[in-house]
């Protein structure tokens, strides 16, 4: 039998840095900054390092789709 049809690999959610999430979004950083700091329903950055920030790319699609379906606007 095929291996890979019984193997299927472990899906990992994307981690997008903030200057990427800004760009999946079409906004500035001023702007990401804004909403994760003013909307409850914005989701939270996930600390890496001390320096270092990302959002889960499965996060801001599920805030997308809630603004599409009536949720806050931005």
């Amino acid at each position: 039998m095929n291996q890979t049809a019984q193997h299927t690999p472990e899906r990992k959610q994307a981690l997008l840095r903030t200057k990427d999430a800004c760009t999946y979004l079409g906004i500035g950083r001023t702007k990401l900054h804004y909403l994760h700091e003013t909307d409850p329903t914005f989701p939270r950055k996930i600390r890496i390092s001390p320096r270092c920030v990302g959002y889960l790319k499965e996060s801001l699609d599920a805030w997308l789709t809630a603004l599409e379906k009536g949720g806050r606007h931005a």
